[in-house]
């Protein structure tokens, strides 16, 4: 027999006609489409929710109806941890305001499990995994080492939380190539006007090949690129992030003397996460960073991801960013000039993308701008 208060809330769900997840009270039923996952609730929003399974990939999936009393329903019968089962179909995919992505699946049952006991839940990922690590500097280093890399950790922090605002003339060419041949083919010329707010950005007046682009960014073809915008300096120097880093010595980057840092961050660390369609994964993360001296600041970043699930689309990422000076107006920023992206494909097909970052300038304060949050997406 049910509790009385969680019987009354089914009742009342099954009395709603808004009622999106009368499902919830049925036998769990599939069809021979839907997709079937298991893992623990992570959240519930106005009108999705999001479920980790055991190999760290987080499923989204849409509720059946967007409406408020769905999720209410939801909220009050689980709670975040509860291990779940969930059925899903295929959709065309729905923009979702909330997550600021596209929606791909569409729950259609939704069962709690049973409890792991004690022991087996410890073994369990739990929400996020490493998060309450602290940032580990290599034993070893000298004092002078030591004290450049804080100095380094305090400015990288404060110009992240104090990025200027400004545009930019973006240019980015894409390159492909299966796994059949190591061969580069040029894909495409992407053209856009990127504005900035801090970290967030939102690309604006695209072009393909020179034609105008008249979608959003997300809906171009192929391998799409974010990112290098002083959203890395948190997981690289935040203490409550779990990245540890090592002091390599001085290097020549660019024609500039500069400090050399390895860094590595295990999966769900600070760094954001991939998607594809109706998965994400947040994989680790290893490379360099280099940063000028006395500054402090970082001038490049080398990065790769890898790790990454068998079921995910992709099996590898690298990025390469260069920061620089620029002038806007009478004052000189540190800001984006340049990135690289080449990714690996489980299939093993790649993507190239070379950026390039020019006519940086302050947007002007009347522009009506949306700054949906960083992703990377296929």
């Amino acid at each position: 027999m049910l509790p009385p208060v969680r019987g009354i809330r089914l009742l009342l769900a099954l009395l709603s006609p808004m009622a999106p997840l009368v499902l919830l009270s049925q036998p769990f039923r599939v069809s021979a489409a839907d997709l079937v996952f298991s893992g623990n609730l992570v959240r519930v929003g106005h009108g999705s929710i999001s479920v980790r399974l055991v190999d760290r990939r987080v499923i989204d999936a849409i509720l059946p109806h967007k409406s408020f009393l769905g999720s209410v329903t939801i909220a009050a019968e689980y709670k975040t941890g509860d291990q779940v089962r969930i059925a899903c179909k295929p959709i065309q995919r729905v923009w979702e305001e909330e997550t600021s992505r596209y929606q791909y699946l569409e729950v259609t049952n939704l069962q709690l499990l049973p409890r792991p006991l004690l022991e087996e839940r410890s073994n369990r990922l739990e929400f996020p995994p490493g998060r309450e690590g602290v940032n580990q500097t290599t034993a070893g280093l000298d004092a002078v080492a030591q004290g450049q890399l804080e100095h380094a950790r305090e400015v990288n922090l404060a110009r992240a939380s104090n990025m200027p605002n400004f545009v930019a003339d973006e240019t980015a060419m894409r390159y492909a190539s299966d796994s059949a041949s190591a061969k580069w083919r040029h894909v495409d010329t992407i053209q856009t006007e990127i504005a900035f707010k801090g970290i967030r950005v939102v690309r604006q007046r695209i072009r393909k090949n020179g034609r105008t682009w008249g979608r959003p960014f997300e809906a171009l073809p192929g391998f799409k690129w974010y990112g290098g915008f002083g959203t890395e300096s948190r997981p690289l120097f935040d203490p409550q992030c779990p990245t540890t880093i090592q002091y390599e010595g001085r290097a020549e980057v660019r024609g500039k003397q500069l400090l050399e840092y390895r860094f590595n961050s295990p999966a769900d660390g600070c760094f954001g996460p991939f998607y594809f369609e109706y998965q994400r994964y947040n994989p680790a993360r290893a490379g360099h960073f280099f940063i000028d001296d006395p500054g402090g600041n970082v001038i490049q970043l080398d990065e790769e991801a890898s790790g990454f699930p068998a079921e995910f689309e992709f099996a590898q990422r690298k990025e390469e960013i260069s920061w620089d000076y620029v002038r806007i107006g009478n004052v000189s920023h540190l800001l984006p000039v340049g990135a690289n992206f080449v990714v690996l494909y489980s299939t093993g097909a790649r993507w190239r993308v070379e950026v390039e970052y020019k006519n940086h300038r302050h947007f002007e304060a009347s522009t009506n701008i949306l700054f949906p949050q960083k992703e990377i997406r296929r």
